[in-house]
């Protein structure tokens, strides 16, 4: 491939990528929500179960890769809204545990049904082959950018 060619492709990939990140697909049946605040009520609601009740603020910072602080700022208003509650660690006072209310449980089952709904679509549309190989395409991708140095 030639210089010029490289040039144009790569022009081209930009443009598509910053069309994605226009796009309108944070569309939430809870528009009271940010798109943070229900990404968290996602990862609650795939995290927990009948045997862990909770996790940890920490957890939480971890798997959403934010800061503590950030969790927090995530919390309060879940909390204010009664999709959330703050637990009490019973093996250790000073920790506090967060989970899901019924309430915060009904939303984050129907987010992800959203969701799902809208993966049906794209999968229906781009069809079984396509589908796929956008699957290896994007792992291809997240592949090479988790590679890059971080500087």
């Amino acid at each position: 491939m030639n210089t010029n060619e490289t040039m144009a492709i790569t022009q081209d990939l930009f443009q598509r990528i910053k069309q994605f990140s226009r796009l309108k697909w944070e569309q939430r049946p809870y528009h009271e929500l940010k798109q943070s605040e229900c990404e968290l009520l996602e990862l609650l609601h795939f995290r927990l179960s009948d045997e862990t009740r909770a996790i940890t603020a920490s957890e939480l910072s971890r798997q959403l890769h934010i800061t503590p602080g950030g969790v927090t700022h995530l919390i309060n208003p879940l909390e204010n809204l009664g999709y959330i509650e703050r637990l009490q660690d019973p093996n250790d006072r000073r920790v506090v545990l967060i989970g899901l209310t019924d309430k915060g449980n009904e939303v984050s089952e129907t987010i992800l049904a959203e969701v799902h709904k809208r993966l049906v679509g794209l999968v229906t549309h781009l069809g079984e082959h396509d589908s796929k190989e956008l699957i290896r395409l994007m792992s291809s991708t997240l592949e090479y950018l988790a590679a890059l140095p971080n500087k």
